[in-house]
């Protein structure tokens, strides 16, 4: 018996919602174009409630956009507005649709996509700025941090995307008794994770230019840049090394920052339960 009524009754289903459908006045937009445009409309809020408009002649602008993208007028969201409301099952229909197109939303800035694209020009022809305020020339002896030469960089401009550039002149005398001797470069970021070069450093008197280039890759704010010049796992007590010409710049392009601070503002920060203290570092005299 049943299977003889319920292609009667799924027949007299599809008759009913289309006999609402097509009840829909002339001045409503359908669910799909309802949708779209709250998706926009939500999108265009929480841009304006993060960076507000000057006044509120500037605010109207852009709702005004908006209404001109999707081609209707204020009154006739309105009356969609109303129309909804009053089909609360439609409506929990749309909105369920608008949820989930702003959930991809974000899963899509999260990935990057929405960086505006540049021209060649630009994209291939970045800024770079020096970072490193402290001495650029180092004279290591007894008298020195035994262990390593570290340095600590916090600098508010620091952004992930950023290629760090570490360049410095070292030479350490055969008669050092460092063991294991590396310098490096390290990014911390704001969540506790820390991405990190390191490099094998040569003990014969011979002269040699170290080149650190790490691009910061988390799409995390970044903390601080540190890093060894001279660090050993063991040493006996003799240490004869110098370090010159240090230098330590962050190449950048400036048309993406804004971009990317939007981005970053996206990302839930975790909060590491223990970071390391960095110890603040004892420089040894300055190179004459």
């Amino acid at each position: 018996m049943f299977k003889k009524v319920f292609p009667y009754l799924l027949f007299v289903g599809i008759l009913l919602h289309f006999f609402a459908c097509s009840n829909r006045p002339d001045d409503v937009l359908s669910q799909s174009e309802m949708r779209k445009f709250l998706v926009d409309l939500h999108i265009l809020e929480a841009t304006l409630d993060e960076h507000p408009p000057v006044n509120e002649r500037e605010r109207a602008y852009y709702y005004n956009a908006l209404f001109l993208k999707h081609g209707i007028t204020k009154a006739i969201f309105d009356s969609s507005l109303v129309y909804y409301t009053k089909n609360p099952k439609l409506f929990e229909r749309v909105y369920t649709r608008v949820v989930k197109d702003l959930e991809d939303f974000k899963t899509d800035v999260h990935k990057g996509k929405y960086f505006p694209e540049l021209p060649d020009s630009i994209k291939f022809n970045p800024a770079e700025s020096e970072i490193w305020y402290l001495p650029v020339a180092f004279q290591i002896s007894k008298d020195s941090t035994r262990r390593k030469l570290a340095f600590t960089i916090k600098n508010f401009s620091l952004m992930t995307k950023d290629v760090y550039q570490l360049r410095f002149l070292i030479r350490v005398a055969p008669g050092d008794s460092s063991r294991n001797v590396y310098a490096a470069l390290r990014i911390h970021y704001a969540d506790g994770n820390v991405d990190s070069l390191t490099h094998k450093v040569y003990r014969d008197s011979v002269l040699r230019r170290y080149t650190f280039r790490f691009r910061a890759a988390r799409n995390v704010s970044i903390d601080s840049l540190s890093g060894v010049f001279y660090g050993s796992s063991h040493y006996a007590g003799k240490l004869n090394a110098k370090v010159d010409s240090i230098s330590l710049k962050r190449v950048y392009i400036p048309a993406l920052q804004d971009s990317l601070r939007i981005h970053l503002d996206t990302v839930k920060i975790k909060v590491a339960k223990s970071v390391p203290a960095v110890t603040k570092p004892v420089l040894p005299k300055r190179l004459q």
